[in-house]
């Protein structure tokens, strides 16, 4: 018997493949041309250690070297070595770049072209190769405009057994599918999309659920509605809609025929104008009653934008509710959005994952998809605390700085255990700015397979959210695009530009980078997140256009994004993990760079700051070393290159630099062995040595020196790479 397994990765894209019941995944993945991370093959190593989020499998034979009891027990599996017992859905800890694979490309014919409302149309589409499309109800797919290079991302509105694939799409003046719609569509125009992507989805359970649907993001709820229907469930489900007026009301009909034959469905619906004919007038939050909650035992499932997510979130914090399971997609208008809302539509962002039925899974797991939520002051923890399972990783009450060490676990109050092991643990805090590991094996924060829970908090760590140095108006006017910016340099740099009058474009393939733009708009700053993986030149294509279709130029471009990966000796690394560091560390910036300059060559002006590293002359991570030489390279050529079109590109090399825990992981296996440990520890003498100043140098020197080239002040440097590592030269 064949099984469908659901390959999730960590940039958002999933494929599925099919693999017998005597069949390995990873075997399986690997006949689809799918090369998750691997390498022994016999449950030896770890390196594939993935998490299932749903099914029953046989987790055959391994090491507990590879993986621990505890691991286990949670839902951690080797792929290489276990066998589905039923359709599964796996995270894979890599990107689909690094697994050779991408979002599939189908193309199809318009069936459907139907206005429901004066703001949202429902568009049906129809593929050839319809049983080829697979999805789990939740998805996305990116859809390529007819007439434009652009895409937009639309959730499915159909079950994944339909035959028709529905949309429904939200008008928004001056948006480019909005006019293709409303100006030049046609019944029978040819369409292409990608996909499917996306990490929100209907997890398989018995538990109640609460659905929370603004405005346009009820396509995606009226999709898990739909399978529900399909399956023949009879798991109680309340539906909340909102929108913002009448006119944005649709599918009113098609929700009373699934509440007709859908057994323990209800549901309501509120309209936030005060002036509507609505029975009820507010917000979502407004109709959420204990009912709905099952006593903290339903699980929550919210599509809606960014500031309906953020609503909804707060009013459980205040309210003190606990939903045993919560799922959150945000997304907002492209065209008319506003400086506080991001610009990237259906960008999936699970906050926590739901635990599968007891009947359909063994072991139960207890998957962690997100860190907990840092915020930068010690002394705020998110009131409600973080929860897994519906069980409290910290406490209400926790408010106070918690570097000095852990309560008990006794402690009615204390910081919960999972499997025994306490989430949190006093000690070192200094990070490697590249790998993210400790510098010292213990007293780090508690990790699960590679992933900090919570970083450790250290009174040499940055605390403020704002930067330490400050030039004010030094980027006034400005439109600055930042790679990597949701942690790090990146997003220290992005809050050191905002903070001195810029304009920002933060970019990210990390849903976290919304947090960054949050902070910034919320301090009257303009601040946009844009979600793409600039390992592709897709990726990059899409981050330019985003920004010069707001903004309409780009003055600088920070290229942030690249780090190693692994730690060891050169001979130690295969071909695909030597490709995966160059394409980090290297084709980032080069797509980003080639993407980004006919813009600024079309203005006559702008400026590039490449990142590059102090350790072109480093060991144990030779690739990524290659890769930065070739940063300084391009430095070099594209700024005598473009010098007569107004344009600078400078760089600097950072040397080793004192940082947080990384909240995503670049995909290397975690420092398990002794051997491991010592091929670490040997880069980091080396990074120490060769620096005169015998220190690690901190998040804000770094964003100053880049701050520093991107500004005008700057405006006689180019072709210039700036050592900014204590006299490490590289």
């Amino acid at each position: 018997m064949n099984h469908r397994i659901a390959l999730s990765f960590e940039d958002g894209v999933t494929r599925f493949i099919t693999c017998a019941a005597d069949q390995t995944v990873a075997d399986a993945s690997y006949r689809a041309r799918i090369n998750i991370p691997l390498d022994c093959r016999d449950g030896a190593c770890g390196t594939c250690k993935a998490f299932c989020e749903s099914g029953a499998y046989d987790g055959g034979t391994y090491i507990d070297d590879a993986l621990t009891a505890d691991e286990a027990a949670a839902g951690y599996v080797l792929p290489c070595s276990m066998k589905p017992k039923s359709d599964l859905v796996l995270q894979i800890r890599s990107t689909s770049a690094v697994a050779k694979t991408q979002s599939a490309t189908y193309t199809g014919s318009i069936t459907g072209l139907d206005r429901l409302s004066p703001t949202t149309v429902a568009l049906t589409v129809e593929i050839a190769d319809r049983d080829k499309l697979a999805f789990l109800p939740g998805q996305y797919v990116n859809i390529a405009v007819p007439g434009t290079d652009q895409s937009r991302s639309y959730s499915f509105s159909n079950a994944p057994d339909d035959k028709s694939l529905t949309f429904l799409i939200k008008l928004t003046p001056a948006g480019v599918m909005s006019e293709y719609l409303t100006e030049r569509a046609a019944v029978s125009d040819e369409l292409s999309f990608t996909g499917p992507n996306g990490s929100f989805f209907l997890r398989e359970s018995e538990r109640p659920v609460l659905l929370l649907a603004g405005g346009t993001g009820l396509a995606p709820i009226l999709a898990i509605l739909r399978t529900m229907e399909a399956s023949g469930s009879t798991r109680p489900a309340h539906l909340i809609y909102g929108v913002s007026t009448d006119d944005d009301l649709v599918e009113m009909h098609t929700i009373a025929e699934l509440g007709s034959r859908l057994a323990g469905f209800t549901w309501g619906y509120c309209v936030a104008d005060p002036a509507s004919a609505a029975p009820d007038k507010g917000y979502v939050t407004s109709l959420i009653r204990d009912e709905h909650l099952h006593g903290g035992d339903a699980a929550v499932y919210l599509c809606g934008p960014p500031a309906m997510v953020e609503s909804v979130r707060k009013d459980f914090t205040a309210r003190g509710i606990h939903p045993a399971g919560f799922y959150f997609e945000k997304f907002a208008l492209s065209g008319t959005a506003s400086p506080t809302e991001v610009t990237e539509p259906a960008t999936a962002a699970p906050a926590q994952v739901e635990p599968a039925a007891a009947t359909t899974v063994a072991p139960q797991p207890v998957p962690v998809t997100e860190p907990a939520s840092v915020v930068t002051e010690p002394t705020a923890v998110w009131s409600d605390g973080r929860a897994i399972a519906g069980q409290r990783i910290f406490d209400v009450g926790l408010h106070e700085s918690l570097g000095a060490g852990v309560r008990s676990p006794e402690d009615s109050t204390a910081i919960r255990a999972i499997a025994g092991q306490i989430m949190w643990s006093a000690g070192n805090g200094l990070r490697d700015m590249d790998s993210g590991a400790p510098l010292l094996p213990t007293g780090s924060a508690r990790e699960i397979a590679g992933q900090p829970i919570w970083p450790t908090l250290d009174s040499r760590m940055p605390r403020a959210r704002r930067p330490r140095f400050i030039s004010p108006g030094r980027f006034d006017g400005k439109v600055v695009l930042v790679t990597g910016a949701a942690q790090g340099i990146g997003e220290h740099t992005a809050r050191r530009i905002s903070a001195e009058g810029g304009t920002v474009v933060l970019v990210d393939r990390s849903d976290m980078v919304h947090q960054v733009a949050d902070d910034l708009t919320r301090d009257g700053q303009e601040a946009v997140a844009v979600i793409a993986d600039l390992e592709t030149w897709e990726g990059a294509q899409h981050m330019v256009s985003r920004a010069v279709e707001r903004y309409g130029r780009i003055d600088a471009l920070i290229n942030n994004v690249g780090g190693a990966i692994w730690f060891k000796p050169f001979t130690e690394f295969s071909a695909t993990q030597i490709q995966a560091e160059i394409t980090r560390s290297l084709m980032t910036t080069l797509f980003s760079c080639r993407a980004t300059l006919p813009a600024m060559a079309a203005r006559g002006s702008g400026v590039i700051v490449n990142v590059s590293s102090a350790a072109t002359r480093g060991v144990h991570r030779i690739p990524y070393s290659a890769a930065k030489g070739g940063i300084n390279a391009l430095t070099a050529s594209l700024a005598l290159e473009y010098a007569d079109t107004g344009i600078r590109v400078v760089a600097t090399a950072p040397g080793g630099t004192e940082a947080p825990p990384r909240r995503i992981s670049r995909g290397g296996s975690p420092l398990e062995t002794d051997q491991e440990r010592t091929w670490f520890q040997a880069h980091i003498d080396q990074t120490l040595d060769s620096s005169l100043m015998k220190r690690y140098g901190t998040l804000d020197e770094q964003a100053a020196a880049i701050a520093f080239l991107a500004s005008d002040e700057a405006s006689y440097i180019t072709g210039t790479v700036l050592p900014v590592a204590g006299g490490d030269l590289g």
